[in-house]
């Protein structure tokens, strides 16, 4: 069978599931000819001593030998062997329900991910109580640390859209991949959808996994996961700076954003030029944004923001089309910005304004605020930096050179210029 001819391929990894694993594929098969489409069950064997390889093979399964090692190893083998649009993960113990999967197979087009929650309203589980409770709390810290809008990070039982994995980019080598793959998803602007899972205890055997180890194993994981969920080209970091746990960050995006919506008032049509996610660009209707970076477009997107991929270098609009345009610290990110300011210059049409955002090099306050602002979490871990840093009187003097003149402008904290101007 061809790849493109799979929709759904089922992966579980499996070690010593003799008595579990042939009963779990019968019901899994049962669930896919409810649903009449094309699946294949592919079974990841981690060295089983008894016959869990044959019981797979004779319920229809196709069996992998693990190459890599741990959990993450025999995930990853059979991410990278499904052939599906799709792909479902879950354990092989009978401890999550095969029923279950058709209805997040309805749930597909929802979201990118589908995940079975033990913690969301209607789930449960029957795990012993020490172990529950510990799971709770893990997937309570990594929801909160992560800022990420998941309950249940480490239920292994998941419905992917194929184009969400990243082959073979996962560091984890135990159950923390879980958690990883999810994380790299938001952060690549991917979305993700809970619903209610009633987890039950193994049918038989004995569990794999050692509690103590389970929880230490967490820590550095945590701290690589945070890391890159504060780098700045994640999907979501300009939109999550507007509540940021930062007070002085959180004031500040608040202030520039509600000086960029003061100045742009009464536009008809307003062009958001590389801001990233910013809080107005996903949240006001009249704005179009334009984003060179895939994640951002999708976290836009799903939002129902309008939003372009392209350059800025070549806005792909006609002369004209936009009467407010806001250049929203772009200008500084640049090595050559006037290819950018000749572009808004030509898709502005005659009187319409631009917005330009700056911090002011000049400006003590700024010197001083960049003592804490190089600091921020998603500064720090991009290690980006502006390529040239401006005064307020080189932007309005680079702006006048193209065509502009000035008309108002506004501090935030004494340290940021947001320019307003005319094209003339």
């Amino acid at each position: 069978m061809e790849d493109n001819a799979i929709d759904l391929s089922i992966v579980i990894p499996v070690l010593n599931e003799e008595r579990n694993i042939g009963p779990l594929i019968e019901a899994l098969w049962e669930v896919v000819r409810g649903l009449e489409i094309p699946a294949e069950i592919v079974v990841v064997d981690g060295g089983s001593k008894d016959r869990t390889w044959a019981a797979a093979e004779r319920a229809g399964a196709r069996c992998l030998l693990q190459q890599r090692a741990g959990y993450a190893g025999a995930l990853q083998d059979g991410l990278n062997a499904a052939r599906g649009r799709y792909v479902a993960t879950l354990d092989g113990d009978l401890s999550h329900p095969a029923a279950l999967l058709a209805e997040m197979w309805k749930l597909r087009h929802r979201a990118d991910i589908v995940v079975a929650s033990r913690f969301v309203a209607g789930g449960s589980s029957r795990a012993p109580v020490t172990r529950h409770v510990l799971s709770r709390v893990l997937n309570g810290v990594f929801s909160w640390t992560l800022s990420l809008p998941v309950r249940d990070l480490s239920s292994g039982y998941r419905l992917y859209r194929r184009c969400v994995l990243a082959r073979d980019a996962y560091r984890s080598w135990n159950f923390s991949i879980l958690q990883e793959i999810l994380v790299v998803a938001y952060c690549d602007g991917y979305s993700i959808h809970e619903v209610p899972l009633e987890y039950r205890e193994r049918a038989s055997g004995t569990s794999h996994v050692s509690v103590v180890r389970f929880a230490a194993s967490y820590l550095p994981t945590l701290y690589r996961l945070w890391k890159l969920r504060n780098l700045t080209r994640t999907a979501d970091c300009e939109y999550r700076a507007y509540s940021s746990r930062h007070l002085l960050q959180r004031y500040w995006i608040r202030k520039r954003l509600s000086l960029i919506a003061r100045f742009v008032d009464g536009g008809q049509s307003v062009l958001d030029v590389g801001s990233g996610s910013n809080y107005l660009a996903a949240t006001r209707r009249e704005f179009v944004s334009v984003e060179p970076e895939p994640a951002k477009v999708r976290f836009l997107s799903r939002r129902g923001a309008k939003v372009v991929e392209g350059s800025a270098e070549a806005l792909p609009f006609p002369d004209g089309s936009f009467d407010r345009v806001i250049l929203s610290h772009v200008l500084p990110c640049v090595e050559h910005p006037t290819g950018i300011l000749q572009e808004v210059h030509r898709i502005l049409e005659n009187g319409g304004r631009a917005v330009v955002c700056v911090p002011d090099a000049n400006r003590f306050a700024w010197r001083m605020v960049r003592v804490f602002y190089d600091r921020l979490p998603n500064v720090r871990a991009s290690g980006v930096r502006p390529h040239r840093r401006f005064s307020r009187a080189e932007v309005v003097d680079l702006l006048e050179s193209h065509g502009f003149r000035e008309r108002e402008c506004r501090y935030v904290c004494g340290a940021e210029a947001v320019v307003l101007l005319e094209k003339t």
